[in-house]
């Protein structure tokens, strides 16, 4: 008996050491000793279930078989302790994905681990739903895991972007067909950029155990020019001294913001677990608290679902997972390719076809003209002179129209101005409160005003006689200020206005036109502030500025406040005839700006302010000094 016990252990010792050194040589997927011990275990796993105290976890057998080995394995043990500790025993399906679809129809796996687009596949005809999805430490989120990095080797100076990769010259190698990462997501960044992605890949290999360090192997060495490996792998070798980035260059590299890995690609999922619908509430409870609750190499852990709506669309961009089986019609696909060719074909049969229109409309209508000529040119003559003499008639009464409305609007603040001091000093005399100082000081404002007025009449009146402009030398600055001390005295806002800029600006000009320019647009800044709320304007509050700038041959002059916000489009309208802004505008007092800007040999216009408000600036040329001139052409001569 002892000498059979010695044989049987010495027997069982040999046969599970030869396995092990079989599964080291040949690897598990080729161990024929391990597949034929280990077949009638598989048989009675793929048997119908019978058995309630069954946990089956279905694993995708085309899953990254990187990530499998490095987070599933952990993940295996912990969900076998649970169960064991509920009196049940975990069952494990390795399947392809058409068995997995198969067995969730008919109930025969509960949990099922995958990539991401199986996973989006299946989700979509709503056969599972989410539970965790393994979240990496140099991910922003579990959104953010997975991704394809490119790689090229350091020396080879002839591919740096997607771009050169179209030429399809080089031998690219990658994990597997199968892998999200470590190949289908490399296709994207082609997709999106419109590059023709078969063609980059058309000398495209695999490598034979789906190893990822095959993929560096290959390119370093030189038997590959271009290898695609999951994010994140890169690192992962260099932690274990089995690569070093020194010997790659990453193509198409993106922001770290995502994903803190060299990566090529957009980031997305990476490894899901999800439940086929009708499980146990319970069991999903105890698989959830499991998952989160545990700790994976290099410091992954489990996370709850996310939303995956961009992984959808890259699914979709690619012609994966729901979206594979999207076919297109013959007609539309000559159509797309050809689409160019077209449209071009269609612009010259409709130009064709317009052209022939109007030449045989135009060969008639001169056809019938020429039949016409000579009976109708008398008439045609007399009509033209009634004409001639009416559109002379309507520019005369333009002329006027415009001056009207021209001394209307100038004339109606000085006015108003007066106005409101008479019936000031009506009400003091009225109530015995008018001294003489108070009576003179509104008696020189009123005579100030009229006189701006009879000044305005005059000027206006001057713009239907020809007569030379009366330019003399001034200086831009004291016109502004001046200005500003007219504006002030008007009394129609409270909003500060500031000088700034140089101190000196010489310009040859009508100083009271310049002042009357201005001053229309100090009014319009003022109305601006009206619209808005004072509450808006926080720190530093309302304010115009008038800034006086030197370009070179000219002044700017320009009026700038802080009002309300504005377009390009909204200031494009300001200078446009009888066109306003405001609820109460004829549309005239930037037209006579305009107006008065060009009749010095200049130009205004207006832009929005960077941060709110705007910039309404005009044009002057510079005063030069004939004497300075001629003198400056002798020195030269």
């Amino acid at each position: 008996m002892r000498r059979f016990l010695i044989t049987v252990v010495a027997v069982m010792v040999v046969m599970f050491s030869a396995m092990g050194v079989e599964s080291l040589i040949m690897g598990d997927h080729h161990s024929i000793l391990r597949q034929t011990l280990s077949s009638p275990v598989k048989r009675l796993i793929d048997l119908p279930r019978s058995n309630p105290n069954q946990v089956v976890v279905g694993i995708d057998d085309q899953a990254d078989p990187y990530l499998l080995r490095e987070h599933v394995s952990k993940t295996l043990d912990a969900i076998d302790k649970k169960a064991r500790e509920a009196n049940r025993f975990l069952v494990i399906k390795i399947l392809d994905r058409e068995s997995i679809a198969t067995s969730l129809r008919e109930h025969q796996i509960d949990f099922l681990i995958s990539d991401s687009d199986f996973f989006a596949e299946l989700a979509f005809s709503d056969q599972i739903k989410p539970i965790a999805m393994l979240w990496r430490p140099q991910a922003r989120s579990p959104s953010h895991s997975s991704a394809s990095t490119i790689v090229v080797r350091k020396t080879d100076t002839s591919i740096y972007t997607l771009a050169d990769l179209v030429e399809g010259r080089f031998k690219v190698i990658a994990t597997s067909p199968y892998s999200f990462a470590g190949y289908q997501l490399a296709r994207d960044p082609f997709v999106k950029m419109n590059y023709a992605w078969q063609q980059a890949f058309k000398n495209l290999s695999f490598t034979a155990e789906g190893d990822p360090l095959d993929v560096l192997h290959a390119v370093k060495y030189g038997t590959a020019d271009v290898g695609i490996v999951p994010a994140c792998y890169l690192e992962s070798a260099m932690s274990r001294n089995l690569a070093h980035l020194s010997d790659y260059r990453i193509i198409n590299p993106q922001p770290t913001a995502d994903l803190a890995c060299q990566h090529s690609t957009d980031t997305f999922p990476g490894i899901m677990v999800s439940y086929r619908n009708g499980v146990d509430s319970n069991d999903i409870l105890d698989m959830t608290n499991t998952l989160l609750g545990m700790k994976l190499d290099g410091g992954s852990t489990w996370s709850l679902p996310e939303n995956t709506r961009e992984l959808y669309d890259v699914l979709y961009r690619l012609r994966l997972g729901p979206y594979n089986n999207i076919t297109y019609s013959t007609i539309y696909r000559i159509l797309s390719e050809n689409r160019m060719i077209f449209i071009a074909a269609i612009f010259l049969l409709v130009a064709g076809f317009f052209y022939n229109l109007i030449i045989s409309v135009e060969v008639a209508s001169r056809t019938k003209a020429l039949k016409r000529a000579l009976a109708e040119t008398e008439r045609i003559s007399k009509q033209q002179e009634q004409s001639n003499e009416y559109i002379s008639r309507l520019e005369r009464t333009g002329i006027v129209g415009q001056m009207s409305s021209m001394i209307a609007h100038e004339l109606k603040q000085p006015l108003a101005t007066v106005a409101n001091y008479s019936r000031g000093l009506l009400r003091r005399i009225d109530k015995g409160t008018a001294d003489k100082e108070t009576i003179v000081k509104i008696l020189k404002e009123i005579e100030y005003h009229t006189n701006r007025a009879s000044e305005i009449v005059d000027h206006v009146r001057s713009y239907a006689k020809a007569h030379d402009i009366k330019r003399e030398k001034h200086d831009l600055r004291v016109i502004a200020e001046n200005t500003i001390a007219t504006f002030e005295k008007s009394g129609r806002t409270q909003v500060p206005v500031r000088l700034e800029g140089v101190r000196s600006a010489w310009v040859e000009a009508d100083d009271w036109e310049v002042e009357l320019a201005l001053l229309n647009l100090l009014k319009n800044s003022a109305d601006a502030f009206a619209e808005v709320h004072p509450v808006r304007f926080g720190e530093g509050g309302q304010c115009i500025r008038i800034r006086i700038e030197d370009h070179e041959d000219t002044w700017w002059i320009r009026v700038i406040d802080n009002a309300k916000s504005v377009t390009k489009e909204f200031t494009d309208q300001f200078f446009h005839k009888l066109e306003t802004t405001k609820a109460q505008g004829l549309g005239l007092g930037l037209s006579i700006v305009s107006s008065l800007a060009e009749r010095h040999a200049g130009r205004v216009w207006a832009e929005p302010n960077e941060v709110r408000g705007v910039i309404v600036t005009m044009e002057l040329p510079k005063y030069h000094d004939p004497d300075e001139t001629e003198e400056s052409q002798n020195s030269t001569n």
